[in-house]
């Protein structure tokens, strides 16, 4: 197995791609063993390029739960399809990520016919205003917390009556302490009823952090997606 940079084109004549997400080089290397492929690796995941048929197929059902795209795609693009695809709505809430989760949104062609838009509230008076977190919430969990990422989460399906929706909350850096350190950011997704809150640590420095951020955030909406 040999890793490179992210493949970003239509992979060689003959070859097939998997792109991946939430899983490292070495647990897909365990994964596969026999198996001939290459990763390429990037901050949108990891990218495995089989030399044949059998092995990709195999390898799709092997990494299934981490397998986002079968083809030099971006995650929201993925995201896009599949929500036009059932059509269903999406609007986002944002604290740390400061407006990039929607610009990913809208850069794909298209997507104002499932986005509806979304709030970014990077103060906690806006929180507390237009995305209906109490108070108390944050005076005794504090902006960054799985409570107050879950009561964003609840405000925004509420306020914007979409379909599924994303609220993410976190430290993008630098600072941080040692209860909550740099990096720490609390991800909720819902689709229909069902809601997910997701905690990370991530290590990418300021921008790397509000990158990764999205990137999970759009991963395990998708996640959620294949379960209704």
């Amino acid at each position: 197995m040999e890793c490179k940079v992210c493949l970003e084109e239509k992979p060689p004549e003959g070859k097939y791609i998997l792109r991946t997400y939430e899983i490292t080089e070495k647990e897909i290397e365990d994964s596969l063993k026999g198996f001939k492929f290459e990763t390429y690796s990037s901050s949108s995941g990891i990218d495995i390029l089989f030399e044949n048929e059998s092995d990709f197929k195999k390898g799709k059902e092997i990494l299934k739960n981490f397998v986002y795209a079968q083809e030099p795609k971006n995650i929201e693009e993925v995201l896009g399809e599949k929500l036009r695809s059932k059509g269903f709505t999406l609007s986002v809430a944002e604290s740390c990520t400061g407006g990039l989760l929607g610009a990913r949104i809208v850069n794909v062609p298209g997507s104002s016919e499932y986005f509806k838009g979304g709030i970014i509230a990077y103060s906690n008076k806006l929180k507390v205003s237009y995305l209906c977190v109490n108070e108390d919430t944050l005076k005794r969990y504090g902006a960054v917390s799985w409570q107050t990422c879950i009561e964003m989460l609840l405000g925004l399906k509420n306020n914007f009556n979409t379909d599924t929706g994303i609220a993410i909350t976190g430290i993008a850096g630098p600072g941080g302490t040692e209860r909550k350190p740099e990096g720490l950011t609390y991800i909720g997704v819902y689709v229909k009823t069902k809601i997910a809150i997701i905690k990370r640590i991530f290590k990418y420095g300021r921008n790397g952090n509000r990158f990764a951020s999205t990137q999970t955030a759009f991963f395990y909406l998708l996640k959620l997606l294949e379960r209704v």
